[in-house]
């Protein structure tokens, strides 16, 4: 008897070691094992190699959170951020990515231009994995063509681990200091900057102020064509796919000149206090970006986009005669919006503004009202 409950101990022992070893690979339940000091040592090393991190001007950029377990690190890399005094709002970018990204930092001086970046490893040790620090001031690597050869080829050789055009773009955009927070939000999710998602906020103000965001209203999105803007929508205005908030599909060429004015997407508008559905359908023209940029047709693209989003980033701008074409206003029913959802169906079939063979059709069955153009222009108030 005594030799049996010897046994069932024994047993029990080996069950609970194989069980404390288990829970020791379920993510968080190591986390001791981790470096503290990991994030001071990064902070430390972005000092000096920038002379110093200063509230007014410096903006860290990285995706700590997203990639698997960083989250070990977040509260010391909090602890290191705060005592600094840098604000979250002002000095921070953490952008979301992959779980199998690498977790990096991006230290941007603006005084100087210099931008320190680290990866750091962690899975068996803990440590600065990578470090470099480049100049990436737009103005002056943009100065003459053997600048911008010279730039080209660091983004070639991958210097920031194929992150330059990113790291590029919202630092000297932040720099500028008219770098909009609520769109810096976007760009959290979005992961860069280009004029795909200020295209996108540019749209979501337009609406905004032309169908105003109030108690009972709600917007469900047909991004269609789709292109970066959608994040915008989805940050902006909790238009998740998985809440039903956002469907997002392509047009062809022929379907895309068919409609014209640069077909943008379909925001249907449900107003609940009004008891309407209406669908706007809007247009965004690039070529009025291009052509009112400053960017010329050889220039490479970090050049030629960053100036589209300098653009893009002033207010003024967005009264442009056709840079936001209102397309049609229809009124639907439930029924036609959720018609809309179907994933055989064109929405802008199920307006009646394209016929199935893709071609314009500003009527549909007949019916007056449905399928209506106004091709609209309508200014923009500065937020």
């Amino acid at each position: 008897m005594n030799l049996m409950n010897i046994k069932a101990k024994f047993i029990y022992l080996i069950l609970l070691t194989t069980l404390i070893f288990s829970l020791g690979s379920i993510p968080g339940m190591a986390a001791e094992d981790y470096n503290s000091e990991l994030m001071a040592q990064v902070f430390a090393a972005a000092e000096a190699e920038l002379g110093g991190i200063e509230p007014e001007n410096t903006l860290i950029i990285t995706d700590l959170g997203s990639p698997a377990k960083s989250y070990v690190f977040l509260d010391e890399f909090y602890s290191e951020f705060y005592k600094r005094d840098l604000l979250y709002t002002k000095n921070l970018l953490a952008v979301q990515n992959s779980r199998n990204s690498p977790l990096w930092f991006a230290f941007f001086d603006k005084c100087s231009g210099n931008c320190t970046y680290f990866e750091v490893s962690y899975e068996n040790e803990s440590e600065i994995s990578y470090q470099v620090t480049e100049n990436i001031d737009f103005d002056t690597l943009s100065k003459t063509p053997e600048s911008i050869a010279a730039w080209n080829e660091k983004v070639n050789a991958k210097v920031f681990d194929g992150r330059e055009f990113a790291i590029l773009t919202i630092s000297n955009g932040w720099a500028t200091g008219n770098l909009d927070y609520e769109l810096m939000q976007c760009l959290e999710l979005h992961n860069h900057f280009c004029p795909g998602v200020s295209s996108g906020f540019v749209l979501a103000n337009w609406m905004e102020e032309n169908y105003p965001l109030k108690e009972g209203v709600s917007y469900t999105v047909f991004s269609c064509p789709n292109w970066c803007k959608e994040d915008v929508f989805v940050k902006r205005w909790d238009t998740t796919p998985g809440t039903g908030g956002i469907w997002v599909s392509s047009l062809t060429d022929v379907e895309k000149e068919a409609i014209g004015n640069s077909p943008a997407g379909i925001f249907v508008v449900t107003d609940k206090n009004a008891g309407t559905i209406k669908a706007v359908v809007l247009g965004f023209d690039f070529n009025v970006v291009n052509a009112e940029s400053g960017a010329k047709t050889d220039d490479p693209a970090w050049i030629s986009k960053y100036l589209a989003d300098l653009w893009l980033m002033d207010q003024e701008n967005w009264d442009k005669e056709g840079l936001v074409s209102e397309i049609s206003v229809i009124d639907i029913d439930e029924a036609t919006l959720n018609e809309m959802k179907q994933a055989d169906n064109n929405p802008y079939v199920v307006l009646g503004l394209l016929n199935p063979a893709g071609n314009v059709n500003p009527s549909k069955n007949g019916t007056p009202g449905i399928g209506n153009w106004t091709n609209k222009f309508k200014p923009m108030q500065k937020v």
